[in-house]
């Protein structure tokens, strides 16, 4: 597979154990990924300080693409690509409608709820973005996203421009612009980098990489995923907690 120019993949339960860790098996499969010139980008549902702060140390280099925030964000070269946030006013008013808030990401910092997360073991603590707050009750500045718990899904009728994030593995929601997705964010990507998407090879396991398996010229999805990724991928490789993407990028790539 020579035509491919740039491996997009999803990290929780995909590049990643179910522990969060990744193996230095998989880092080196992408630093040679990335010597034979191919490009290496990150699209995950967390904030892009996860990979910035967290996982770029692991590595010991960034990624030469980062979306983030559920495809609110997409940075390439350290320069935003392509950003939808929810404006401040619409987040604050949805938020009212909220059971609970758990964490907020806007570009100038991360907030999380003490209560919601087990604050000494959370990645984001100590980091200089990070607020530590005992409740969220609203926000001075735009969002990339925040997550939550809805009660009344009717609620999101009154947001049109908004939309709601599930997962197949936790019991919450994340709600962003309703164009913030991991494929709209990787089209400003491809637009910047001139490449097309048979060019592209993309790795997922959830809800929000259907799209991208599908559309890229490539599309594997892991043993560990959902059916809804498997049915529109064009492989599917081992598990996670195998070095599954690696593997097959090693096969079929290196």
């Amino acid at each position: 597979m020579s035509h491919v120019k740039l491996i997009v993949t999803d990290l929780d339960n995909t590049l990643l154990r179910r522990d969060k860790t990744i193996s230095d098996y998989t880092i080196d499969v992408l630093r040679r990924v990335r010597e034979r010139g191919i490009k290496v980008a990150f699209a995950t549902a967390r904030d892009f300080r996860y990979i910035t702060e967290h996982l770029a140390p692991m590595f010991g280099y960034l990624p030469d693409i980062i979306v983030a925030d559920n495809g609110a964000i997409a940075r390439y070269d350290g320069m935003n690509v392509f950003v939808r946030s929810i404006p401040v006013a619409t987040a604050n008013a949805l938020m009212k409608c909220v059971e609970r808030t758990r964490a907020i990401s806007s570009e100038s910092k991360y907030i999380i709820r003490e209560s919601e997360h087990k604050v000494t073991e959370h990645w984001s603590v100590g980091k200089p973005n990070t607020v530590v707050a005992e409740s969220i009750d609203g926000v001075t500045e735009d969002v990339l996203f925040f997550d939550g718990t809805i009660t009344d899904d009717v609620i999101l009728a009154h947001y049109p421009n908004i939309r709601c994030v599930t997962y197949s593995d936790v019991n919450w929601s994340t709600f962003v612009h309703k164009e913030a997705t991991k494929q709209n964010a990787l089209a400003a990507v491809i637009d910047t980098l001139d490449i097309s998407y048979p060019e592209i090879a993309a790795f997922g396991d959830d809800f929000s990489d259907v799209e991208m398996l599908r559309e890229c010229g490539v599309g594997v999805a892991m043993s560990n995923a959902i059916d809804e990724c498997k049915s529109v991928a064009d492989y599917v490789c081992d598990d996670c907690d195998d070095d599954g993407a690696a593997h097959w990028i090693e096969e079929n790539l290196l």
